[in-house]
């Protein structure tokens, strides 16, 4: 059941939608604060809470975005360790969840702005000393959801149609690894940032990653 004793003003249709989808797929929770332009919801399902942001003032397919959700929701059933409280949420790529040598590309489907004097950190921990994969990809101009813009990235990653950025995985067993990626040679711009990670010796754990200007 999903508590509304913090609504402040009429539901929404999308509110109401939102409300009526979480709890027919098994969610509890609450509505906790109503923006003009978004809701926030705090869910619970399994033993997982999640923070929610529902949209509001505009027109778009509001069962789209929510089968989206469910999709997020499902991958952090199927693989428990990937971003799990016991891990303080770093991105772990395990093998009890994906199996030995799986290859898993990262995609931000929030865009970063990149100029010659930024360095793109990377705090992480990684079982073996391997060479590393990560792209800065143009923004698109079209307007995309976020499972579009994923697509986007990833077929603009295999068609080379993004800036390499070679790195080194480093051996660093049980602390965390913090490094700076150049971005010196880098057209100045709007880009999507993605990475390759693969489950085999290396299985990195990442705590963070995060867009500096130089000598920040």
């Amino acid at each position: 059941m999903i508590d509304l004793s913090k609504v402040k003003w009429t539901l929404s249709n999308e509110e109401l939608y939102a409300v009526e989808w979480f709890e027919k797929n098994g969610f509890s929770g609450s509505l906790d604060r109503q923006y003009i332009s978004k809701s926030k919801f705090t869910v619970t399902k399994n033993g997982v809470t999640d923070k929610f942001e529902l949209q509001l003032g505009v027109t778009y397919d509001v069962a789209s975005y929510m089968e989206q959700y469910r999709s997020i929701a499902g991958f952090a059933e199927t693989y428990p360790h990937f971003c799990s409280e016991e891990n303080d949420y770093a991105l772990y790529y395990n093998q009890p969840d994906f199996n030995w040598g799986a290859t898993i590309y990262t995609m931000c489907t929030e865009s970063v702005h990149i100029t010659s004097t930024k360095k793109i950190m990377m705090s992480y921990n990684s079982g073996f000393t391997e060479l590393g994969e990560m792209w800065l990809v143009p923004k698109s101009n079209q307007e995309m959801s976020a499972a579009d813009t994923a697509r986007y990235i990833y077929e603009s990653v295999q068609n080379n149609n993004a800036v390499f950025l070679p790195f080194n995985w480093m051996d660093s067993v049980g602390i965390y690894a913090t490094v700076l990626h150049d971005c010196t040679n880098v057209p100045a711009g709007d880009y999507y940032l993605a990475w390759k990670s693969v489950t085999d010796n290396t299985h990195p754990m990442i705590r963070s990653v995060k867009v500096l200007e130089a000598g920040t």
